[in-house]
């Protein structure tokens, strides 16, 4: 075989390259080859390693610079944190450098990474973009673009992404998709549907091609290729994360196509895949449910647009107005129409929302803050030719009568300058309800002058102005003017046509009383009796009552037997309030001289009601009718029985004297003398101690020891005075005739003077007292202090109860509510007068509750709900008083039942305030149904106390909030910030719950 030959010149050269190589790796140059070499093949670690060794050995300049700038892109090209670092380093350390450029493009590619746009900005503007390599000018180009597209600088990214599209190899499809959707963002849908339809046919950027393309139907509203292109997609792309964005146009083009049962079907996924679905999305998927007459996810779905303030929340509240009231959820419907008609973006929308509102007011019968009678009012004016101008024309009178808030309706009407008769019938109904309202919130004039308006009006609603003669009589004898209430009542009777209706038998029993007042007692009994006739309820109270007053009526004509006959049927009609019937019973038997029978009415009435306020008084005509009977150890017996159980009553200063008188005739002079000194030391300043002392003479004439007498009488001190100077006496007897007279001012000037003369004078009491009568009807109610003050500290028990009633009136007055308290209470135990036995509990009672002393109201509000005769007003003021003494208590059960039963009268304070706590006892312990139900007639039958009904809708909305009904609470808050108007404490209670609602 032959053999091929090498020269030797070629061996000689190749023994000379591997001695240079060899040279290369141990020298400085070698490295930095090395280096460059590692480089290029992208073994950065160690091109990091030679470089720096070569650094270490190396003393070239240019070298070095070279080195720090492989060793910068290595760095950089290993994705190093510090990179971006190192690269400015560089650039600080050779500011010339021929790579400036290339490490700026590198500086900036780091921020691109991060996401820092603003500075890979700049740093890729830093950089001379034809200075870089080919592949580093479209990498550069498309980053710069792509991060001016993310700072919002579409126009410039544009012109990047465009040039990219049209030379670029990398990066031209990719430019060419954000050509497209920056023409979708600037609305240049044509170009965008043009360059995403050639994209589609591209695997990478088919599915958001497709995507856009969707989009851009739907804006061009081009609901047929949006269904059948979003259908596909959905189906292609069953996980796509654009799917939730998908069901919603695709079911908005449904429902714009007619298509509600699909538009649901898509947009009810978008809701179910959507965390936070678009207000206008859950507004249309709420009407295709209404459409679709499912009324509960309609309301779901509305509920959720309400959120702002906005035309489309008006719309939204339109339609869940309506959809409540399909419903039957009134009250709710009510609500969300009140909120669409007092918005203002649309007004067709408020014209028909203001329509239902106030048709739903009126079909409800409810009362608002205000709106109720003005609503129709307030809609004529805004839409005068709206096609339900006439409906509501016809529904305006209706209104006025059934609204309760009756100041606004009054004041609406008066704004009304021709009223026709159907209004004019209105107002006077008004007028009469108004009169009623102030009526039961003891407003006595205030009630008058509402019924004296009704009245004057004319017979434009004869019921009305009949009525209002029935309670004006009523208020008149509130006010104890009987002749006015008499002939109010007679007005009332003869005008009355329907003649077997309660009110007119009462007007009998009322009428009768007018006349006993004024003790025209055989008109009284004549009315009295015929009431008893009319009455159907066999066992009403006001029935046994008349018959009572009818044994009086025949008692002091002195007819007796009739009269004892009467108070037996009261007895029998009303056997638990029988005590004055069984009193007067057995008075009467004492006037026939049945003494025996007189004693075992007495005994009877004792025994069967031993709280009666008559006991005291049994016993002392048991007494005296054992005296009659000569039977004087039980005469004896039965006085000091009645001395020692009731030591305050007035009987019990006469029962001493009695005793005294007993002992005496019995000639028992010392018993006698015992008895009278008894009287005297406990009563002093009585008539009945002046009594004694003179009777108490007598006994010591006839213990024959004078002496005794004397120093006695001297002990005393002047505390009772038996002779009386001449001159005292004319002199004060000249005031008193001018003060009977009802000269009062010259009565004031001759008792002033009295007293000035005579300071120490025997009718010292009296005359203060007249002088305090005198400053308390000038309402001089500091100086009729001073002088019933005087009156107490004189002693003299004869105007004792009388002052007290009145100081324990004036310190209520002045809101001085302690001191008030402690007078009521002096009051109450030593009252005889029944008025002022009232007058002391039901003072007790008010200042216990204003003084927060909630037990000692408690017990004076059941001592006062005793009484069989309090009147309605008081019945309920007493209840009231107990039930927020038993829940200050924490005994809220035991509150129940006067709540329930006030709270039926919210006319009243008491009542409106008692239905607000009914409802909040019941929240309290999470019955939140019974709660709504009290809640729901409070808003039906309304109250004039506008604040309690507010305090209504404020728990009525913690109702829903604790049942995560969010969007209802916001609903009645909203409106009770728009139509309640007090200032208080109501507008804060509000926004803590909205507040709290936003969050």
């Amino acid at each position: 075989m032959r053999k091929r030959l090498i020269p030797l010149c070629l061996v000689l050269i190749s023994q000379l390259t591997i001695a240079q190589r060899s040279y290369q790796h141990e020298s400085p140059d070698g490295l930095l080859l090395e280096g460059k070499a590692l480089f290029e093949l992208k073994n950065y670690p160690g091109t990091i390693d030679k470089l720096n060794t070569y650094k270490l050995q190396s003393r070239d300049a240019d070298g070095i610079q070279e080195a720090d700038y492989l060793i910068a892109c290595a760095v950089f090209e290993q994705g190093q944190k510090n990179a971006d670092i190192v690269l400015k380093e560089y650039l600080d350390t050779y500011p010339d450098s021929r790579h400036a450029d290339e490490i700026s493009y590198r500086i900036g590619s780091v921020h691109f990474g991060r996401g820092e746009y603003q500075k890979a900005i700049f740093w890729f503007q830093e950089a001379d973009i034809d200075l870089l390599s080919t592949e580093q000018q479209e990498t550069c180009s498309f980053r710069l673009a792509y991060s001016l597209l993310q700072q919002g600088e579409m126009e410039r990214a544009r012109g990047y992404f465009q040039r990219i599209q049209q030379i670029g190899s990398s990066y031209r499809e990719a430019a060419a998709y954000y050509v497209a959707y920056i023409d979708y963002a600037t609305e240049k849908y044509d170009n965008a549907l043009t360059e995403f339809s050639r994209l589609k046919e591209f695997a990478a950027y088919r599915e958001q091609s497709l995507y856009f393309i969707t989009q851009i139907y739907f804006i061009q509203n081009k609901y047929e290729r949006v269904i059948s292109e979003g259908e596909a997609l959905l189906s292609s792309y069953s996980d796509s994360q654009n799917n939730a964005e998908i069901h919603r146009i695709v079911g908005n083009s449904y429902y714009n196509r007619g298509d509600e049962v699909k538009a649901i079907n898509h947009l009810s996924q978008y809701v179910k895949e959507t965390d936070s679905p678009l207000r206008g999305d859950l507004y249309i998927l709420g009407v295709c449910y209404f459409n679709q007459a499912d009324y509960k996810n309609a309301v779901n779905g509305l509920g959720r647009v309400v959120r702002e303030n906005d035309s489309l929340t008006q719309n939204a509240y339109l339609y869940l107005g309506q959809a409540y009231l399909k419903q039957n959820d009134k009250n709710n419907a009510r609500m969300a129409f009140e909120a669409a008609a007092t918005a203002r973006f649309d007004e067709q929308v408020r014209e028909v929302a203001l329509y239902n509102y106030a048709l739903l007011i009126h079909e409800t019968n409810f009362t608002g803050f205000g709106e109720s009678v003005t609503l129709f009012e307030d809609f004529l004016n805004d839409f005068p030719n709206s096609k339900y101008a006439d409906k509501v024309n016809d529904y305006l009178v209706e209104v006025y009568l059934t609204t309760k808030n009756y100041n606004a309706a009054l004041a609406s009407i008066e704004k009304i300058r021709q009223p026709n008769t159907k209004i004019l019938e209105a107002k006077q109904d008004i007028l009469f309800q108004l009169g009623t309202q102030s009526f039961t919130n003891v407003k006595m004039d205030e009630a008058i002058q509402y019924f004296t308006r009704a009245i004057e009006l004319g017979t434009y609603n004869q019921q009305a102005r009949n009525n209002a003669y029935f309670w004006r009589g009523e208020s008149y004898y509130r006010k104890e003017d009987f002749q006015k209430s008499i002939s109010d009542y007679r007005t009332y009777l003869n005008n009355s046509r329907q003649r077997n209706t309660d009110s007119y038998a009462l007007a009998h029993y009322n009428l009768g009383y007018g006349y006993f007042k004024l003790q025209n007692y055989n008109e009284a009994l004549s009315r009295f009796r015929q009431y008893a006739d009319l009455e159907k309820d066999q066992k009403a109270a006001t029935l046994a009552d008349a018959y009572n007053r009818i044994g009086d009526c025949l008692f002091y004509n002195r007819q007796f037997a009739q009269a004892e006959e009467n108070y037996n049927r009261a007895a029998q009609v009303q056997p638990s309030a029988g005590d004055y019937s069984i009193f007067q019973k057995g008075f009467v038997l004492g006037l026939q001289k049945d003494y025996q029978g007189k004693i075992r009415e007495m005994d009877r009435l004792v025994r069967d009601f031993p709280e009666s306020q008559y006991v005291d008084d049994a016993l002392f005509e048991k007494g005296r009718t054992y005296v009659l009977l000569e039977k004087n150890t039980e005469a004896t017996s039965t006085f000091e029985t009645l001395v020692r159980q009731f030591p305050n009553s007035s009987l019990a200063r006469k029962a001493g004297v009695q005793l005294g008188l007993i002992y005496f005739n019995e000639d028992q002079p010392q018993k006698a003398a015992d008895a009278y000194k008894k009287v005297i030391s406990n009563y002093p300043g009585s008539e009945e101690a002046r009594v004694a002392l003179v009777d108490l003479k007598s006994v010591y004439i006839e213990l024959n020891d004078i002496n005794a007498y004397t120093n006695y009488v001297n002990s005393l001190g002047g505390n009772i005075r038996i002779e009386v100077s001449e001159q005292d006496s004319l002199t004060y007897m000249a005031a008193e005739r001018l003060f009977m007279r009802g000269d009062n001012e010259a009565a004031r000037q001759s008792l002033v003077r009295y007293l000035q003369t005579f300071p120490e004078g025997a009718f010292n009491s009296n005359a203060n007292y007249y002088l305090a009568s005198i400053a308390f009807g000038k309402k001089d109610y500091n100086d009729a202090k001073q002088y019933y003050v005087r009156v107490l500290d004189s002693g003299d028990l004869k105007f004792r109860e009388e002052a007290l009633a009145r100081k324990a009136e004036i310190e209520y007055l002045a809101q001085d509510y302690a001191t008030a308290l402690e007078t009521f209470k002096q009051l109450q135990l030593i009252a005889d007068n029944p008025a002022n036995k009232e007058a002391a509990k039901l003072g007790i009672m008010r200042c216990a509750q204003y003084t927060d002393k909630q037990q000692d109201a408690l017990i004076a509000a059941n001592e006062l709900l005793k009484d069989s005769k309090l009147s309605p007003e008081l019945i309920a003021e007493a209840r009231y008083v107990r039930a927020k003494a038993y829940i200050a208590a924490g005994q809220e059960k035991e509150a129940l039942e006067d709540l329930k039963e006030i709270s039926k009268d919210t006319r009243t304070v008491h009542g409106a305030e008692a239905k607000y706590l009914l409802a909040q006892l019941y929240y309290n312990t999470n019955e939140d149904s019974k709660a709504t139900e009290v809640l729901e007639d409070f808003a039906k039958n309304g109250t004039p106390h506008q604040y309690w009904l507010a305090r209504g809708f404020i728990l009525w909305a913690d109702v829903y909030i604790r049942q995560g009904d969010d969007v209802q609470a916001r609903v009645y808050l909203n409106s009770l910030q728009n139509n309640y108007k007090g200032n208080d404490d109501i507008a804060g209670m509000i926004e803590d719950r909205l507040s709290k609602l936003k969050n």
